[in-house]
Parts: structure tokens; sequence; C-alpha cells
């Protein structure tokens, strides 16, 4: 830390936070995420401060940068979707808190007021997103739906008049055209109680003077480390900022999820994951560059001179592998995913392999049925997945003919015995999962352009859900499936039913016969996927276990 770098506490109403910010002496930086508040966590903000509850502290630097322009690309342009007014030598940034003060800036600032002094709204997000009243008949807040107060009752005050002396006065008038003066009287004194509360309620805030970015947030994890989480994303993104004023990596994650990985049903893939592929591609295995408790690895990489550079190129080769994994293996939803380690492994091939041949796919999909059936990323210990990750790295070079990594000369790798229904929590069950969407497709490769996902069935509707009792079909736009239909004999062709191993004279039974003989059916069914998946294990020279 510099000798330069105070930091200070104080506290301060919530009057004075607006008037700093019509000041300009409150700003945003830019590597703050957007607002993502819902309307249930404002109300709840609002409702705390009714009842003088803590609401937390907030924390706000004052900067010291030797190039003045460096304040211009600090800084983002609103807060509570009114323009931040221009900086000045006085002027601190919110580095936690930010979702609380956009709230509070948003709701209380007097628009009239704020128009005066030249700050502009965005009405359009504003009256969507900051459009609370207080209703003084029921004594709570409230979301206003409309875009204007026309169609408000009397009762009903827009937040931002009760912390304006002001607006008090012509509540007051209005009120003097209603002739029952108790009600008026009553609706009165909860404006005024309501008032009082919200001049008077303080907030504690904590304020950095000077110092770097990397102090100013290694304060801030340090304040934090008992309190709320410090996403790794947000952190990273601060430390980037500089670089590129364009690159938030919060917001690229969003984007990339949202965007590309939501074609494959992979939008809900953890974020951990998408930050593990972009460590290990910094020339070294991710859990050698980033532990559970510590993120400081990572972030350390920000400093260098590539991380933008390779972060973007590391977003295209995650997409590569999640297509990959889609259209050879059949993980159509990232819930069927058996091991993380498997995207970012298949990531850092894409990284380094920008054009692969047929054959190389062709191994990189042996790979993955081999280490999904095999348990591969358990059983050894992490000395053992270094290997494997060097091994892994020889054939991306081409120095290995095999992606995969055996310690023990002359055995085979062994899987575990057929699971009793299929679970997402197991990753034998995703391997049996796995396997019967590939084998209704002869293990041929998916285009992803005509296929949803997949769906899952019962076989017999009423029975547990064992493993031979669930159907799983893949969904495509050529041969979409009916949702309301869970007969299966009406969602597959008759011909096909074999690749569901479904008996030809199944479909053929009335309902009568199929309830008497599910028991039957199910055992039959049960035998025949085994010794189907026998074959697959012979092919890959797995061995199964405790059967």
């Amino acid at each position: 830390m510099t000798e330069r770098i105070q930091v200070k506490t104080d506290k301060a109403r919530i009057s004075e936070y607006i008037s700093n910010f019509e000041k300009g002496n409150l700003q945003v930086p830019a590597f703050q995420r957007d607002f993502v508040w819902t309307n249930d966590k404002k109300i709840e903000l609002f409702d705390s401060i009714k009842k003088g509850y803590p609401i937390g502290s907030v924390l706000l630097w004052n900067p010291y940068f030797s190039d003045e322009s460096e304040y211009d690309k600090f800084g983002k342009d609103a807060l509570g979707y009114y323009e931040t007014p221009k900086r000045n030598n006085n002027s601190f940034y919110i580095l936690d808190g930010f979702q609380r003060l956009s709230t509070l800036i948003g709701c209380l600032i007097n628009p009239e007021r704020a128009k005066i002094k030249g700050i502009n709204r965005d009405d359009e997000k504003w009256f969507k997103e900051f459009n609370i009243i207080y209703n003084l008949k029921d004594e709570s807040f409230e979301i206003n739906r409309s875009k204007n107060f026309d169609s408000l009752n009397y009762f009903q005050v827009p937040i931002y008049r009760l912390v304006d002396g002001k607006e008090f006065f012509y509540f007051q008038k209005q009120l003097t055209l209603f002739e029952d003066e108790s009600e008026v009287k009553l609706l009165i004194e909860r404006y005024e109680e309501m008032s009082l509360v919200f001049q008077n309620y303080e907030i504690p805030n904590i304020n950095i003077h000077g110092g770097s970015v990397s102090e100013a947030i290694d304060i801030f994890q340090r304040l934090n480390s008992m309190g709320a989480p410090i996403t790794t994303d947000w952190v990273v993104s601060a430390r980037a900022f500089g670089k590129d004023q364009s690159f938030i990596l919060g917001d690229q994650i969003d984007n990339l999820l949202e965007l590309q990985l939501s074609k494959y049903n992979f939008e809900n893939v953890k974020r951990m994951v998408i930050l593990q592929c972009i460590t290990n591609s910094f020339d070294g295995v991710y859990f050698d560059q980033y532990s559970k408790n510590s993120h400081k690895k990572l972030e350390n990489l920000v400093d260098r001179e590539d991380f933008i550079d390779v972060t973007k190129k590391t977003f295209v080769s995650i997409e590569k592998a999640v297509k990959f994994l889609f259209e050879y293996v059949y993980v159509l939803d990232s819930k069927l995913l058996p091991y993380p380690n498997q995207l970012i492994f298949i990531t850092d091939f894409f990284n380094k392999v920008e054009n692969p041949t047929s054959e190389q796919l062709e191994k990189l999909k042996d790979w993955f049925w081999v280490t999904t059936y095999s348990n591969y990323f358990t059983i050894y210990n992490l000395s053992k997945q270094r290997k494997a990750y060097e091994h892994f790295q020889k054939f991306i070079l081409g120095t290995s003919e095999t992606p995969l990594y055996f310690d023990r000369q002359n055995e085979v790798f062994e899987s575990l015995e057929f699971p009793t229904k299929i679970d997402m929590g197991s990753v034998r069950a995703k391997a049996l999962a796995l396997f019967m969407l590939g084998y209704q497709n002869d293990f041929m490769k998916l285009d992803s352009e005509v296929v949803n996902g997949y769906k899952n069935f019962k076989l017999f509707d009423g029975k547990s859900n064992v493993s031979e009792n669930a159907v799983l079909v893949i969904d495509k736009i050529t041969f979409p499936i009916d949702k309301r239909n869970r007969d299966i004999c009406k969602i597959i062709k008759k011909e096909d039913s074999g690749k569901f191993f479904i008996s030809n004279e199944y479909c053929q039974l009335d309902i009568i016969e199929k309830i008497f003989g599910s028991n039957n059916q199910l055992e039959r069914r049960r035998i025949k996927i085994i010794e189907k998946e026998e074959e697959f294990f012979r092919k890959y020279n797995i061995k199964q276990t405790n059967f």
C-alpha cells in the first residue's frame, strides 16, 4: 500500500447522498456492472429503512490518477438512470453499494429539481425500474406500473416527494379539499412520519483516499472478507480496467452465456467453470493457478499484457468446446456434463488447435467417453491429475497418439455398476443418459442447427424412476416432440423402437397388458440396455464392475 492512501469511516444521511450526487461528488466506476436488483429487493430496502434496520455500509473511493484523462475513462455516465454530473476533486466512486445507491438515488431524487440543475433522466428506464410509491393508507411501498402519476390515488405518493419539504406543503394543500378531517389528519401524520424517517436515516460509509485500483480493491476484499462474497469476475473486471474500456469481464461472461452458449442449453453452466477455462488458458493447469478459497492467482493474471486478448480467444474456444460436446457426445444440456474438467480441457484443446482434423476430433470423442465412464477426474490424486493434464498437452502438440493418461500398465479403465436411476447428481447416471441419447442416433454426429435438446419420458407412467423406465429422446426441429403427449409409442417411430431399447410388441399391447406386464417389460429392457452398453465398453476397452 502506498503512503498516500488513507481509509476513513463516516456516515451520512440519505439527503446528503442525494446532494452529493447532484454536485458531482458521487460517481460510478466504469467497471461496475449494470443495475440488476428486482422489485422485491428495492421494496425490501425501503422497508428496512422504514423500520430503522441497517442496510449495510457503502465503500467509496477518491482515487488519485496522475493523468487527468484517466478520470474521464474511469467514470460511468449514470446512476439510477440519472446522468452523473461532472466530477470534481472531491468526487468519490462507488466500489461497494452500487445496487443500494442506484435504488436510493433513482427513487428519491426529485426529477423536477434535477432537471433545473441540468441532470437529465432516462424516463423509459426510470419508469421501468424506480417508479415506487408509498401508500399512506396501507403504510406500504408499492410499484407504480403506470408511466405517469395521473392514475394515483390521493393517498399514493411517489417516494421522492417524501424527502422534499416543499412537496409536503403541496400534499397538505391538496388535502384541504377533503371533508373527512380525521382521515386528512391521519394521512398528514403518516406522510410527516415517513418524511422524517427518510430525512434522519443515516448510512455508514468507508472512504478510501488515494491509491491505485488494485489497492482499493485489496482494501475492499479485506473489509468484505466477513460480509457478502465478492465475485471473482467483479474483481477481475476492476483490475482489468484501463487496458480496454470496452472490456468488462462480467458483461462478457453474461453475453457468452446468454447469446452464445444458450444455443446449446449451456446458459446455466457455472460462472466459476468459465473463469477456470480462462485461467487454464495461461500456460498451466487451472488448479495450479486457482484454489477454492483464493482468487489471487487469477486476479494476478489480469496484470499480463495479453490478458484481454487471451480471454477473448478463450470465449471463442469455450463456444467451440460446448458445440463439440453437444454434437459429438450428446451433452444436450449443461446439466448432462459429467465433469466441468472436460469442458476446461476441451476448451484448452480448441484454444491451441484452431482447425482440428477429423481424426483429432474422433480421439477427443473417445477421450470423453473413457473419462466419463471411468471416473477419470476422481480416481487420480492432484499429482496424477497434473500428469493427466500434461499428457493431454502432448496430444494437443501432436507428441502423443492419445489424450488419455493411464498410470497402470496392463490394466484397463473400469466403470461403476449400472445406475439404479437417471440422476443428474451422479456421473455414472449421466454417462448412461448420454449413452442412451447416442445409441438412438447410432453415435453419429448431431447437427446443432436442427436439435433443440432432449426430452425425458417414462416407459410406464406411475412406475418408479428406475433407469430402465427412462426414455430419453433427442428433440429435433425436423421431428418436434409434442410436449403434451406422454405416450412414448406416439412420439417415436415404430421402426425406431429398438434404438430406445423398446421391444417391437410393446406398442401393440393394450393398457391392461402393459400394466400387468410392466415389471417383465422393464426387466427385459434393463438387460437389453446393459447388453448394448457392454458392447460399447468393449470398443473403448472399459471393464464394468460389480454386476
